[in-house]
């Protein structure tokens, strides 16, 4: 029942539009599945590393308001600095797209630092959090409905990365141009709403 419920909220974590969603698709839609991937994966390592300082208590230590200040003020520049990147980049579509380990990397800690660094995610996942831990007390259930909740999202993101993929080839410079375009201006939008929200 634990492992149900905690992939019904993980999967249902796919309405939330932020600028993950984003990077997600513009990895994808820009570099092919393998960055979209990458990408997926420094997100939900940041998630495990949210669920880890709740289990062990130190969800505390983010809900100090001078924490929650500075982790905001670090996401709002890395977004900030993504969404100027995407307003200023030149769109490309190519077929093949290979990619090496070191640029599989960065796009791994772009999704990594996006994420870690919204304090937004920490809130959401306290509360994830302590709603698994009141109604599954028990140790193990508790473990396996966080687990379920982290592949639900994952399946999500992974999710996105294949459907980006078959859309691609519908996709036009001109079009990919202007998404980019959008796309920077959210990303700018939500850097600048978020240091209003911390300050």
């Amino acid at each position: 029942m634990s492992f149900f419920e905690g992939f019904a909220i993980g999967l249902g974590m796919i309405i939330f539009v932020g600028p993950v969603f984003f990077l997600l698709l513009n990895s994808s839609f820009q570099s092919g599945s393998k960055a979209g991937i990458a990408v997926a994966l420094g997100i939900i390592v940041s998630d495990i590393i949210c669920v880890a300082l709740c289990y062990y208590g130190l969800s505390s230590f983010v809900n100090i308001e001078g924490n929650q200040f500075w982790i905001g003020i670090v996401g709002s520049i890395i977004v900030f600095i993504l969404g100027v990147n995407y307003l200023i980049k030149k769109a490309k579509i190519t077929t093949e797209v290979s990619i090496n380990t070191r640029g599989l990397q960065t796009f791994f800690i772009k999704g990594f630092s996006v994420n870690f660094f919204n304090p937004f995610v920490f809130v959401v996942w306290i509360g994830i959090f302590n709603y698994g831990k009141f109604n599954y007390p028990e140790t193990q259930s508790l473990s396996i409905f966080l687990i379920a909740v982290l592949l639900g999202i994952l399946t999500t993101d992974l999710l996105k990365v294949f459907l980006s993929g078959r859309v691609k080839k519908f996709i036009s410079v001109q079009r990919l141009t202007t998404f980019f375009r959008i796309t920077g201006v959210l990303l700018i939008g939500f850097s600048i709403r978020l240091l209003y929200l911390v300050w």
